[in-house]
């Protein structure tokens, strides 16, 4: 143990170089102790931390100070004193009525005047009250996350008590609509049934959302052909283009990419969807695809009235509305462009919108090129 001598008797150490003046009127605690942690000196801040009186700290070994969760670090922190004199880390440590103090330790090491390590002066700042606040805000982080995943639950429940009574809706204004009896109020059933697909639409999109928030959509990555994926998407989305009079154009042929099927599909009946939608009679909508540098960029073209250039930074932003009555007046919900770009990143891509009010608008998603199998 290091025995603290009278000045006259003392020789030069490291422990002379400290200014015991400074230490003894310093705010931060201050804590001496030998090779084997036992305490040499502390000062009066350190004592009114811990709740201690001086006397009984010195003589004490440091480990019964430090939660028991902490002492490997200390133990760790003193094999490591030898191969650098100077470190800083957090401890808690014990006070006398029970309660932790979470500091943090400014360990310098104490030679001799051969250079031998004899101790260390270690410098801790009370942190309990930095420490109290990143509680509470992980706690405050914990409720959030969990009030929201109990509202995406929620949200989910309610899509789907809706979609049933909804189904049934539809099922009876397509019975109406193809009785040739029923000639006088078909025309309202067909108003009906177009109504009851687009709130379909929008609660299966809701639905969609909500699982996505959740985590409960799993991405398998494998390799496709995006031509072939898109014959029924195509197959689903061609009769609504049709009855507008809009071309759909596939240039789109043995192109492969990596990605999630079901997502994929989803996006791409998205971004078609979409354009379909905000595309005049008459138009057309092109799909392409072009491999750079192993990226497949798919590309959704229409010649419709492009984006606001005051919305278009808004686009993948939840909490901004920016919902535009397509060319035939149906209001969309927004969701589908968030949706396709939470798909996107999940398959490791990237969405990109490029638009001009009036000139039409382009959406290209990217993904990795597949490597087909061989064999």
């Amino acid at each position: 143990m290091l025995t603290l001598l009278p000045k006259a008797a003392r020789k030069t150490s490291g422990w002379d170089n400290l200014d015991r003046t400074v230490l003894e009127h310093t705010s931060e605690g201050c804590w001496v102790v030998d090779r084997d942690l036992v305490t040499v000196y502390v000062n009066p801040a350190l004592c009114a931390m811990l709740g201690y009186r001086e006397g009984e700290l010195v003589g004490t070994h440091m480990l019964s100070y430090v939660a028991a969760e902490c002492r490997p670090i200390l133990e760790r922190q003193v094999v490591m004193r030898d191969l650098v004199p100077h470190r800083t880390y957090d401890i808690a440590l014990l006070r006398a009525d029970g309660q932790p103090l979470y500091t943090i330790f400014n360990d310098s090491r104490l030679d001799d005047e051969h250079g031998i390590a004899m101790g260390a002066c270690i410098f801790i700042t009370d942190i309990s009250r930095r420490h109290e606040q990143e509680v509470q805000r992980e706690a405050q982080r914990e409720q959030l996350a969990d009030s929201v995943s109990r509202m995406n639950r929620f949200l989910g429940q309610i899509c789907q008590d809706l979609k049933d009574p909804l189904s049934a809706i539809l099922g009876a204004t397509q019975m109406i609509s193809t009785d040739q009896k029923a000639e006088g109020v078909r025309e309202y059933a067909d108003l009906c049934s177009d109504a009851g697909r687009q709130i379909m639409r929008t609660i299966e999109n809701l639905s969609l959302w909500s699982r996505l928030q959740l985590n409960q959509i799993p991405m398998e990555l494998r390799v496709y052909e995006v031509g072939g994926m898109l014959q029924d998407v195509l197959e689903e989305l061609e009769p609504r283009a049709r009855a507008r009079d809009i071309l759909i154009v596939n240039r789109i042929f043995a192109t492969s990419v990596l990605a999630d099927l079901t997502g994929l599909t989803a996006v791409l009946r998205h971004l078609i969807e979409n354009a379909v939608r905000f595309s005049p009679s008459g138009s057309i909508v092109m799909l392409s695809a072009a491999v750079v540098d192993g990226q497949v960029t798919i590309r959704v073209q229409d010649n419709g009235m492009g984006i606001p250039d005051d919305v278009q930074p808004n686009l993948f932003r939840i909490d901004h509305h920016h919902a535009n009555p397509g060319a035939d007046g149906e209001i969309g919900s927004g969701l589908g462009l968030l949706i396709s770009k939470a798909l996107v990143e999940r398959m490791g891509g990237t969405i990109r919108v490029y638009s001009k009010p009036g000139g039409g608008t382009a959406v290209t998603v990217t993904l990795t090129e597949g490597v087909p199998a061989i064999g």
